[in-house]
């Protein structure tokens, strides 16, 4: 048994990133993975040496996922959902429980090849396609897909007659394949420091100048978002974001989805706090999609520091 109880650990990011696939939320994926995992040990009499200890799991996490779904509506992310602000628009917020959540690397994989093989996976723009599919969908092309299941195991793990999975996931393929991303890749180094360099000295000029021309640029909670670089500079000029910007911030580089992310942290009288994680999807070396989730709970899980010390009051 403790054989077993090492595997379950062993397996655990695996667990972790399929739950996160199906929910889009990192919060109730760790909830689900680790009540996937502890329903796994609590029935470990029942799980014979025929059938692998690995789909057994995602067997037990997926029909867990499917409980979850079946209680909640689908996440999504603004531009999904509704057409672009103009700046003169209020901002509108919604329930956080709306929108897509980030997930830290460190969480999600157990090691930075495995992250490399698996990133477009986890990326958000193919999270918020998933969201579009019915749940059982989902989890068919998830198994078949990602995780490489034959038809029959899908059939057999979803209690799915195997007319019913080739049929969900020829649908799913489809709806999937109506929605092209074109896929991000990591900045060059220099372009990062520059791009944290803006946010950090408030130069705004300097940071339009690393947007690409039809770039997104979303918050949430808040459901409003802007597309194109004229719009979204007159939003960071406006005095709504001015007045936010102006405590100052300081930006640490992590890593979320299978990129590159920035932590932002707000100055505070004292020191400086969790403000939110951005994540940025960069092609050719330029920014064409912003997603900042605002609210300091989305540091969760990465491991950084609560507060970054502020340098003292310059002498007079």
């Amino acid at each position: 048994m403790t054989d077993l109880r090492e595997r379950l650990a062993t397996f655990r990011p695996d667990i972790l990133r399929h739950c996160y696939r199906m929910l889009g939320s990192f919060a109730d994926a760790e909830d689900v993975a680790q009540e996937a995992l502890l329903n796994a040990w609590n029935a470990r009499e029942s799980q014979h040496g025929e059938v692998p200890v690995e789909h057994w799991l995602y067997r037990i996490a997926t029909n867990a996922c499917l409980n979850e779904l079946a209680r909640r509506k689908r996440r999504s992310l603004p531009a999904s959902e509704r057409e672009p602000a103009t700046v003169t628009e209020p901002l509108e917020e919604s329930d956080a429980r709306e929108w897509l959540t980030p997930a830290p690397d460190a969480a999600l994989f157990g090691s930075p090849p495995r992250a490399l093989e698996t990133r477009e996976s986890v990326a958000l723009a193919f999270l918020a396609l998933l969201q579009r599919l019915p749940p059982r969908q989902r989890a068919v092309l998830l198994l078949k897909d990602v995780v490489g299941w034959q038809a029959e195991e899908i059939a057999q793990a979803l209690s799915l007659s195997l007319a019913s999975v080739n049929s969900a996931l020829h649908r799913a393929r489809r709806t999937i394949a109506s929605r092209p991303v074109e896929p991000g890749s990591d900045p060059p180094p220099e372009a990062l420091r520059a791009y944290v360099r803006c946010w950090e000295a408030h130069d705004v000029d300097s940071l339009v100048a690393l947007l690409k021309e039809d770039v997104v640029f979303s918050m949430p909670p808040h459901a409003t978002w802007f597309r194109g670089a004229a719009d979204v500079e007159r939003f960071l000029h406006s005095p709504r974001f001015t007045q936010h910007w102006a405590a100052g911030f300081r930006v640490v580089t992590t890593r979320a989805n299978g990129q590159v992310a920035l932590a932002f942290y707000r100055r505070t009288e004292v020191d400086y706090r969790p403000s939110s994680v951005q994540l940025v999807r960069w092609v050719d070396g330029r920014a064409t999609e912003i997603v900042s989730f605002i609210g300091p709970e989305f540091h969760r899980g990465f491991g950084l520091p609560d507060h970054i010390e502020a340098p003292p009051p310059a002498a007079g």
